[in-house]
């Protein structure tokens, strides 16, 4: 067995072997081709990046309910825990600290079109930030991940189609790529429907062969980044044997493998030098990274080979005209002063716990080694002994970051290394162990954030404000239990900010104003509806349902086994739950007992993957429509025609009309249905502009005395926007059949 000391040295010392640089670009998040970048920089040691467009908080969350800002945050430290497995540094194009929190560059949900993304985005300002970072990289090569054509998300079309018009800017600005690549394959799939061919193949790597220092194949390796990206529940199984992964140069030209012709070696830039000291100098770095890298797992060996280098690059003086030498060179230099580290034992581990301004803080500084260590402090922050202050006047800060550099430096709060080995000094730069978000002095905490109320509940409006005295414009009428009684008039109410507060997630923060929003809408329920809720992680559906005063419990394994289902009336299956709750799966006879007997079974969202299977799941064969490009209404003002508007679910308690669907955001829905048994009324017709209508979004089933509705519109989403049409649907859904 591998000992996990010596995998580290030998993944640090791979990057060495390269000077090349590759440029991959893309939309979201998990977008990035993780096998073959595991291939390029531990097969090929070249230098790689991804720019990302946006922070993917569109995107759907497989873990929990947060979506927004917070899920961006999410996906953002996924990002960088998906590329420390890879080296691979990141660059975001979109919103976040460099950008501002308002910039347009997000993921706003689903597009079916370039054009429609890049008229929210802005094409000239996704221009500009592209030509600004391949001017930074100087990359050698350069990629999107997706093609640029019909049946293609909208985002992976703009990215695309902006990439290969920023290569052309970047060039007449000072940088040629050398090499523009394309998938020579098609990104159909369960989510997307490629209506073109992709362009053909004119080089190929095997991502199935073995890496026999890390015992894995370069897929694999790519699948264990891939799984950093758990809100979209990615990673899978690699089946062993080859697996081609084709690509298209974008010239025309066949090659041996990708990059043939670049130069890669220390050694071929002394090729591109007249010969003198400078060139002998690079052989003499190349020869001491081919030392280090024969030497290997000789950790003593490994260092001293890679100290002769950093001498040798102590020495070099490069002629006028060689910045793009010495641009090369020092990203080597930093390779190599990792990678010595490693050899050498030295490290630091940083962790200062909560940080607040005007509070002081222990550093929580180990240092592992012979080596000297500074605490890197952002501005203004002081230092003394094993402790700093954070000024009252400083920021607070989330834990987003403009990019991600697996070299270090990613926090404004770090560790700076030096050491003397064998007559040469090395150094590195060691990050937090987890991203440091500072909390404002007085934190500001408004519970709950969301609040929905019926015109005729008599149930109080209730805050709890922590930290601040409550602002003239809030309708406080009194105090009950500690919290804050408020008026709520008919209509939406979005409270003044009275403060800021930092909003977590497990390590992930950002700084978000403290604040309400709350609605007071005509929703009928019926009272005598007794719902259980087989709630997951990823909806809040029994919350909403107890604040529009109806009974509504959450149902456990255990009584989804034995217990007494007939207590209840209606049994409302939340979002991604035959996934989520396999009980569902195993005790499905049971609830079609219960269901003849007249129970209303009510399924949300779910996708093809979610533990769905089209002939079993659903009481009667319902098939969930993939890819799900075709299947889904992306307009959330699509127009909804009701095809039986006097049934049941759309007129009692509440008559669902024009009103009911107006103020939806991010979409109408999706994962349509496209087949389903003759048992079943589709009540919906559901369609974007110029495309087919829908009948699959809201389906309903008389079986036995009970019922089955099946609902793909993405109530979820307008629940938490406080869309008063979403709670007057949803109280028709649970209650009880006629």
């Amino acid at each position: 067995m591998v000992e996990p000391e010596d995998i580290a040295l030998w993944r640090a010392l791979q990057p060495l072997k390269s000077v090349a640089v590759w440029l991959m670009t893309g939309a979201h998040p998990d977008d990035e081709w993780s096998g073959f970048l595991a291939w390029l920089k531990f097969g090929r040691g070249v230098q790689t990046v991804y720019a990302c467009a946006t922070r993917g908080e569109g995107g759907q969350n497989a873990l929990g309910p947060e979506r927004g800002r917070i899920l961006g945050a999410l996906r953002s430290r996924e990002m960088e825990r998906a590329a420390a497995e890879l080296d691979l540094a990141v660059q975001w194009l979109g919103a976040g600290p460099g950008h501002g929190e308002d910039d347009p560059i997000v993921d706003f949900g689903f597009s079916r079109s370039a054009e429609d993304t890049l008229r929210r985005w802005g094409e000239t300002l996704l221009v500009e930030r592209l030509v600004a970072v391949i001017l930074a990289v100087r990359p050698d090569a350069l990629s999107p991940t997706f093609l640029d054509v019909p049946g293609q998300h909208g985002h992976h079309r703009a990215v695309t189609r902006c990439s290969f018009r920023s290569a052309e800017i970047a060039a007449a600005a000072g940088w040629r790529v050398r090499l523009l690549y394309l998938p020579a394959f098609s990104g159909a799939g369960g989510s997307y429907d490629d209506r073109e061919a992709p362009p053909p193949e004119t080089v190929r790597v095997d991502l199935g062969a073995g890496c026999a220092a890390l015992g894995a194949g370069w897929a694999e390796l790519g699948e264990r980044s891939r799984r950093c990206h758990a809100t979209q529940g990615m990673g899978r199984d690699v089946p062993p044997g080859p697996l081609p992964f084709a690509l298209h140069r974008c010239d025309g030209v066949g090659e041996a493998v990708p990059l043939e012709g670049v130069p890669h070696g220390v050694g071929d830039l002394a090729g591109l030098l007249a010969a003198g000291a400078a060139a002998r100098a690079l052989r003499a770095i190349d020869a001491a990274i081919a030392g280090a890298m024969a030497a290997f797992p000789d950790r003593s060996a490994v260092a001293a080979a890679l100290h002769r280098g950093l001498a040798a690059l102590d020495r070099l003086v490069l002629p006028a005209g060689a910045e793009d030498i010495g641009r090369r060179l020092a990203l080597k230099r930093r390779q190599i002063g990792r990678a010595a580290a490693v050899a050498l034992g030295i490290g630091a581990t940083l962790a200062p716990g909560a940080l607040r301004t005007g509070a002081t803080a222990m550093a929580g500084l180990t240092v592992q080694g012979n080596a000297r260590a500074k605490l890197r402090l952002p501005a203004g922050w002081r230092e003394s002994a094993d402790t700093f202050v954070v000024p009252f006047d400083g920021p607070a800060f989330g834990t987003l970051r403009d990019g991600f550099d697996p070299l270090g430096g990613n926090d404004p709060l770090g560790v700076a290394l030096r050491w003397t080995h064998a007559g040469s000094d090395g150094a590195l730069v060691a990050d937090p162990v987890e991203r440091i978000a500072v909390a404002p002095a007085v934190e500001v905490r408004v519970l709950p954030e969301r609040v929905v109320r019926r015109l005729a509940s008599a149930t109080p409006v209730l805050v709890e404000l922590e930290g601040a005295v409550a602002p003239a414009s809030w309708p406080v009428s009194g105090r009950c239990g500690g919290r804050l009684l408020l008026d709520l008039p008919a209509g939406r109410l979005d409270l003044e900010p009275a403060g800021v507060r930092l909003a977590r997630s497990g390590a992930v923060a950002l700084v978000a104003p403290a604040s309400a929003a709350l609605l007071r809408a005509a929703i009928a329920i019926d009272p005598g509806a007794r719902v259980g809720v087989v709630a997951t992680e990823t909806d809040a559906t029994l919350d909403w349902l107890r604040q529009l005063d109806i009974d509504a419990v959450a149902i456990d394994d255990a009584t989804l086994a034995a217990g007494d289902l007939g207590r209840w009336s209606t049994l409302l299956v939340g979002v991604f739950g035959f996934g989520q709750r396999p009980a569902l799966r195993a005790h499905r006879g049971r609830l079609l007992t219960w269901i003849a007997a007249g129970g209303s079974l009510v399924t949300l969202y779910h996708r093809p993957g979610d533990g769905w299977d089209d002939g079993h799941t659903p009481p009667r064969p319902i098939t969930l429509g993939s890819p799900s490009l075709r299947w889904r209404a992306t307009d959330p003002a699509a127009p909804v025609t009701p095809l039986r508007p006097e049934h049941r679910l759309l007129s009692w308690p509440n008559a669902i009309g024009p009103g009911d669907w107006a103020g939806w955001v991010r979409e109408r829905g999706l994962y349509f249905a496209r087949d389903w048994d003759a048992a079943y009324v589709p009540l919906l017709e559901v369609a974007d502009s110029g495309e087919a209508p829908f009948r699959g979004a809201l389906l309903a089933a008389d079986i036995g005395r009970g019922r089955h509705v099946h609902v793909a519109l993405a109530l979820h989403h307008q629940f938490t926007a406080l869309v008063p049409g979403a709670f007057r649907l949803l109280a028709n859904l649970v209650a009880r059949p006629a």
